[in-house]
């Protein structure tokens, strides 16, 4: 009788045990699906730096893209490619119609300076070189850039750059006094109706300015959860350190390494295996992650890399410090190692992480890519990057041996299948937020940015070459369906040093731009599938080159060039959260301006200043453009289907004279599901509860990697 009791007594804790993980994963699933429809907020600006524990969520809805003065030709005269030249002498850096944000623009020096801000109408501010850098500024316009949201020339050597936010309505205006050295600005661009307050010089900026006067501090919270270790290092084998499970967020990750083991410790790398995958997404040395990729060695006076959310520093007798604070989500399981060449002893570990309940599909994982470019292509960029799916660039850090020459190499990025870069800088040192080779190779280390080890690092000390880092928050990179990452090596590609780069992501490999149409104005069959029509339209043929490249294969096509209207039908994704539409053009056509409608209401201005001037080294103009203009969600949620109107419109200041247009395409902004991993969250978090009953719940689990 007892036994019977027993067995049915054991029989009903089992169905309780079964009603408690169908109802747990019931919510867990319906929980988080009945969020796949919504998107994640968009934190832009400083706000980027406000909520910086969710670095890791998508960006739908905006596009980035970028403005210089990069010799479009692709040689190295790459302080000429202004916009225009005003009456009264100004010569244009920046022109671009609105809603946008500017999250970042860098002038050499004080070349063309004072410079002129004109937002939405107002009145231009003139700011100058003593405006920037300031810690305590008293007064505006400086009181609205303190350092380090700008550094003057003397802080960054040899940059003069503005990384507060500017948002603008309706247009911005960006010029220089004289010709000016080396510029480029990072944007992005918003849909037509985005709520936005024109930048003034009364915007609050003090909490950004004193939260990245935190570096080298801890910046994680306090509250989190804490593990720690202390770890031997086996030689030429992964030693794992720890496993955690999710969903939760990693906060901070910090070594603390005896002094005679650093520079070993450095080259070691960093392995971390998110959510059961075999292959890790972080697998790079800890020096590049800790932003030094050159040698690693304490300074006198200042610490190696005094980044604001990675660093490095000791007490140059005892002992070094290796710290990241990028936040790391995962969904169910982070395997954290290390791979040492070396047996390394005493090596003290410390991990604060916390709950992330955030919906899997709003955000990506941290990744660090690693590539070694022994000997760089004659002719040819190198690629850092290539990887397809969802995400942002959020940092770089680039060993490129030595700083001369090679510094004239221009970053280029490439992003959603563009065949022409959204972004492009003027030099490599500009990238690390310097300039003149951080005039002649000064070492300098900002809260984000900087040369933190050179050649001319002290003798007896480890000497690795050179390397910049560059931090990306409020200019963070996002891509929706494929992001490529190239560099030159040197003025014309012709630089033989080697190279060495870790690139610093978040990213899923689902795609959240989805091609769904494609119109080709001069094709017939594209023509009648898409009810094109444009009156007065001319065909024309253009044989040209990409824009940027030193070497440029020639394409040609047919497209139109027209001065009155053009509509045409396209297809949607119906489960789209809004859209941008794509237009291959001839830049050498200059300052195009369109009014753009879709199903008949206005969906804004699209206007592409300036235009290509000069010719490359083969005589060739490079006329071949790729542009984004995003569209309101409020314009295409539902839509399987929707009628595009261009309208030219005709301006004399600057003088334009058509829209050209050779390929239209149409992305639809789609937020992933993840499924599967929404599925197995609910699992693992079900089976957590049921052994937490039997009373050994694993919340930290130590074991091989």
């Amino acid at each position: 009788m007892l036994f019977r009791k027993k067995t049915r007594l054991l029989i009903l804790i089992i169905l309780l045990l079964v009603v408690i993980v169908g109802l747990t994963a019931y919510w867990q699933i319906s929980t988080i699906t009945n969020t796949v429809g919504s998107q994640p907020p968009l934190y832009l600006g400083l706000d980027a730096h406000r909520h910086w524990d969710k670095l890791s969520y998508l960006e739908l809805g905006d596009r980035v893209t970028g403005q210089s003065t990069a010799d479009l030709a692709g040689s190295n005269s790459d302080n000429r490619q202004y916009l225009r030249v005003l009456p009264d002498g100004e010569h244009v850096l920046f022109d671009q119609q609105g809603p946008g944000i500017v999250s970042f623009m860098r002038m050499q020096e004080n070349y063309g300076g004072p410079w002129h801000l004109s937002l939405d109408g107002q009145p231009a501010m003139a700011i100058g070189t003593q405006d920037l850098g300031q810690a305590h500024p008293l007064t505006n316009p400086a009181q609205t850039f303190p350092y380090p949201l700008s550094l003057s020339p003397q802080e960054s050597h040899g940059s003069s750059i503005i990384a507060t936010s500017i948002p603008f309505q309706q247009h911005m205006l960006w010029t220089s006094s004289s010709s000016n050295g080396n510029f480029y600005a990072l944007y992005r661009k918003l849909p037509y109706g985005t709520p936005l307050t024109t930048w003034n010089s009364a915007a609050p900026t003090n909490d950004v300015a004193a939260l990245l006067n935190r570096a080298g501090s801890n910046i994680a919270p306090n509250t989190i959860a804490q593990e720690h270790g202390d770890s031997t290092l086996v030689a030429g084998a992964i030693t794992p350190l720890v496993t955690l499970t999710g969903p939760s967020q990693i906060r901070s990750l910090t070594f603390h390494v005896p002094f005679s083991e650093m520079v070993r410790f450095g080259n070691a790398r960093l392995l971390i295996y998110w959510d059961g995958e075999s292959s890790p997404s972080v697998n790079a040395p800890l020096k590049f992650l800790a932003g030094d990729g050159a040698g690693v060695y304490q300074p006198n006076g200042r610490a190696l890399v005094n980044g604001w959310i990675a660093g490095a520093n000791g007490d140059g007798a005892t002992f070094m410090d290796f710290n990241l604070y990028w936040p790391m989500p995962f969904t169910t399981q982070a395997r954290i190692a290390i791979f040492a060449n070396d047996r390394l002893q005493n090596i003290a570990w410390h991990i604060g992480y916390e709950p992330f309940p955030d919906p899997p599909a709003w955000w990506g994982t941290f990744h660090a890519t690693y590539t070694s470019v022994p000997h760089p292509t004659p002719g040819q960029d190198m690629t850092f990057l290539d990887v397809t799916g969802s995400g942002k660039l959020v940092g770089t850090v680039i060993n490129f041996s030595a700083p001369d020459n090679t510094l004239e190499g221009d970053p280029r990025i490439y992003l959603d299948d563009s065949q022409t870069p959204q972004i492009a800088v003027t030099g490599t040192e500009e990238w690390g937020l310097g300039g003149n080779y951080w005039n002649g190779g000064q070492q300098v280390t900002l809260p984000l940015g900087g040369l933190p080890s050179s050649t001319n690092n002290p003798p007896g000390t480890d000497q690795d070459g050179a390397a910049l880092y560059r931090y990306l928050i409020a200019d963070s990179i996002p891509f929706n369906r494929h992001l490529i990452v190239r560099w030159e090596h040197g003025g014309a590609d012709e630089s033989t040093h080697p190279y060495r780069a870790t690139m610093l992501w978040y990213g899923t490999p689902t795609q959240t731009a989805l091609l769904s149409d494609t119109v080709q104005p001069a094709s017939a069959s594209s023509r009648l599938d898409h009810q094109y029509h444009s009156p007065g339209e001319q065909l024309y043929q253009l044989t040209s080159g990409n824009e940027y490249v030193v070497h440029s294969q020639l394409s040609s096509a047919q497209g139109t060039r027209m001065t009155s209207t053009a509509s045409f039908t396209m297809a949607l994704d119906p489960r789209n959260g809004g859209a941008f539409l794509r237009r291959t053009f001839d830049y050498c056509v200059p300052d195009q301006q369109a009014n753009i409608f879709i199903d008949g209401q206005p969906a804004g201005t699209w206007y592409s200043a300036g235009s290509s001037k000069g010719v490359d080294s083969e005589g060739q103009q490079r006329c071949w453009r790729d542009e984004d203009f995003p569209l309101p969600a409020s314009l295409t949620q539902g839509k399987s289907s929707v009628t595009v109107r261009i309208q030219f419109m005709p301006t004399n200041n600057p003088q334009n004279s058509a829209w050209t247009a050779f390929q239209y395409q149409m992305y639809s902004f789609v937020l992933p599901t993840r499924n599967s991993a929404i599925v197995g969250k609910a699992r693992v978090n079900t089976l957590g509860f049921i052994v937490s009953l039997l009373g050994d719940e694993p919340k930290r689990r130590y074991k091989d990697a």
